[in-house]
């Protein structure tokens, strides 16, 4: 046996994921409780819009299908097999907010049924939107990476997610069931749109948090300049009047001023110790 081995670990985020959603799903099986959760948390249109309970379109995603432990199988499954690659490239943070952005922005196509009066009323828990939003990054990257279909089928990972999308498409078209369809067809366009303006965001960002570091450096300055030039006028004076005259020889002003600018101990100058230390006056 190789020593040197090493199973592989969980990545960081998708640790995390596992545990807060299988969890819930815990709680969710339990007597009562999973009603209670389940009635707070899933993603119901015409609560989120008209009743203001925006959280919503972010508990959602945490929840699955208590009476179909397949529907949690599934979706953690994959995030498993597909996030841990992406999450290896991109990193913990991005892979995380991605995820989240990705659970909400379905969700927010999931309020499409918003115009449908019994659609509306229905709640939608589950991954899955977020789920298949990774599926669409993880064919971007790996076009001919093969998966088994079913388990048993070998075909490429894009064909999955165009087939995916088609179903997701005409489903949306035409609701029936219990699948949410225009959701999974949501977690696929905000995948697209995220890695088309990915790049634009994340420079315009950079660029606003550089600016910000130069205004804050440029402040911080124009401020120790301002001091240097209160203590050139005003405490260098003082000081040379007590190296050559004595302490005593202040006025009742030039001792307040040198209370006030010891006690502080707030300026630039003092933290450097740019003046004598006044520990009598403190």
């Amino acid at each position: 046996m190789n020593d040197s081995y090493r199973p592989p670990q969980l990545t960081f985020a998708i640790r995390y994921i596992l545990i807060v959603t299988i969890g819930i799903y815990v709680l969710q099986i339990l007597p009562g409780i999973g009603r209670i959760l389940v009635d707070a948390g899933a993603l119901v249109p015409i609560k989120v819009f008209r009743g203001g309970q925006i959280w919503r379109l972010f508990t959602y995603m945490f929840m699955h299908d208590p009476t179909s432990p397949f529907h949690l199988l599934f979706n953690m499954l994959a995030l498993w097999m597909f996030g841990q690659e992406i999450e290896g490239v991109w990193g913990t943070k991005r892979f995380a907010w991605f995820y989240l952005i990705s659970g909400i922005g379905s969700g927010c196509f999931s309020c499409i049924h918003l115009f449908s009066p019994v659609m509306s009323q229905i709640g939608v828990i589950g991954a899955s939107g977020a789920i298949l939003a990774l599926l669409t990054v993880y064919a971007v990257y790996h076009p001919d990476r093969q998966v088994l279909l079913f388990f048993v089928i070998p075909i490429n990972i894009k064909i999955v997610v165009i087939g995916y999308a088609l179903i997701s498409l005409f489903g949306t078209l035409a609701p029936r069931g219990v699948i949410s369809h225009v959701t999974h067809l949501g977690g696929i366009i905000v995948a697209i749109v995220y890695l088309r303006f990915y790049a634009d965001v994340s420079e315009f960002i950079s660029s606003k948090e550089h600016l910000r570091r130069e205004r804050t450096i440029r402040r911080n300055a124009e401020t120790a300049a301002r001091e240097k030039r209160f203590f050139e006028e005003n405490i260098d004076p003082i000081l040379e009047k007590i190296s050559r005259e004595g302490r005593g020889a202040l006025s009742a002003q030039e001792e307040k001023l040198l209370q006030k600018i010891a006690k502080s101990g707030t300026t630039e100058m003092v933290k450097k110790k740019k003046i004598i230390p006044f520990d009598l006056f403190r």
